[in-house]
């Protein structure tokens, strides 16, 4: 909601997925400082295309990283919603009519490898031998455009780019009376799924968990924070009189709750009616009084894990 209200601008916009093969996939899946390259890689490959058609303008990017495939199998891949076109100079807008979808992989691909061959993690040889390959692994992906005329897709797509690489409602959890299986249905196909032990499971989960201050969704071009800023610096020096609009309030944790698990936490659940919150108590001592004198316990463990069957036609 912050980029299709702050972010994006009242443009054409695409979906777009920058996929790398699986001979390369090893290298980030154990040194998460190489994802910049896949952001790099993915921006210069549409700068390119974009300086090709409209010399001497620019357009903008925000990408965001999904590391995760539909059974949870090691797949990183850069996921971004690019302005489709450019703004010259003076800020005319120019709009593209067509993508060349080759020239797209190609350059995102050239940028990929040379990243890697800096880097010392592959050499000439592997470069050329890969580049021989007749399905080189590279693939691009460019979604028809989407006009702010379409608000519930960009909303959609903005989403997307934040999407968590596990679905709850695709995870089952199998009780076969010594230790549980953890079963990960597929999104594609219901009945195909993948079974792990839970430790497994855990394990595989710590490879899509961000380090500590990693930002896993960038700004390039006309929409970075950079260029976003000076266009305000620019617009306030011309305007130095008109008061700029007050900021959108921020959703409330009560309607983000409400929205996400679809629960209501300011109902009374005896009246149903609207509960308003006087105070938070954090002091440890008074939460102990207090629920001493309700007869209720301070705290709990989360409740068990519900066994249920997996539902293969929903």
């Amino acid at each position: 909601e912050h980029l299709n209200s702050d972010i994006l601008p009242s443009l054409p916009i695409s979906h777009q997925v920058y996929t790398i093969p699986k001979r390369l996939r090893a290298f980030f899946r154990f040194d998460r400082k190489l994802y910049k390259h896949l952001y790099q890689a993915a921006w210069r490959a549409w700068a390119d295309l974009i300086e090709d058609e409209f010399p001497g303008c620019q357009s903008g990017a925000v990408m965001a990283l999904h590391s995760a495939g539909d059974l949870l199998n090691f797949h990183p891949h850069i996921h971004a919603i690019m302005l489709h076109g450019a703004a010259d100079q003076g800020g005319a807008w120019q709009r593209l009519n067509s993508i060349q979808l080759e020239f797209l992989t190609r350059q995102f691909q050239h940028y990929v490898l040379e990243a890697l061959l800096q880097a010392g993690l592959i050499d000439q040889d592997t470069v050329d031998n890969m580049l021989s390959w007749e399905h080189s692994g590279f693939h691009v992906f460019v979604g028809e455009p989407i006009g702010p005329q379409d608000p519930e897709t960009r909303l959609f797509i903005a989403r997307y780019l934040k999407k968590s690489p596990i679905s709850l409602k695709r995870l089952e959890l199998i009780d076969t009376g010594s230790q549980p299986i953890v079963r990960y249905h597929s999104a594609k196909n219901a009945a195909e799924y993948r079974d792990f032990e839970p430790l497994d499971f855990l394990a595989l989960l710590s490879c899509y968990i961000p380090d500590t201050f990693e930002q896993t969704t960038r700004y390039f071009g006309t929409l970075s924070a950079r260029t976003r800023g000076a266009k305000r610096i620019a617009y306030a020096a011309c305007h130095p009189v008109q008061i700029e609009p007050k900021p959108k309030p921020s959703r409330s944790w009560a309607q983000c709750m409400k929205k996400i698990f679809e629960i209501d936490p300011l109902t009374c659940p005896k009246c149903s009616g609207k509960m308003i919150i006087r105070a938070f108590i954090t002091d440890s001592s008074e939460i102990q009084r207090l629920t001493t004198h309700l007869g209720i316990i301070p705290w709990r463990a989360p409740p068990p894990f519900k066994h249920r069957s997996f539902d293969i036609a929903a």
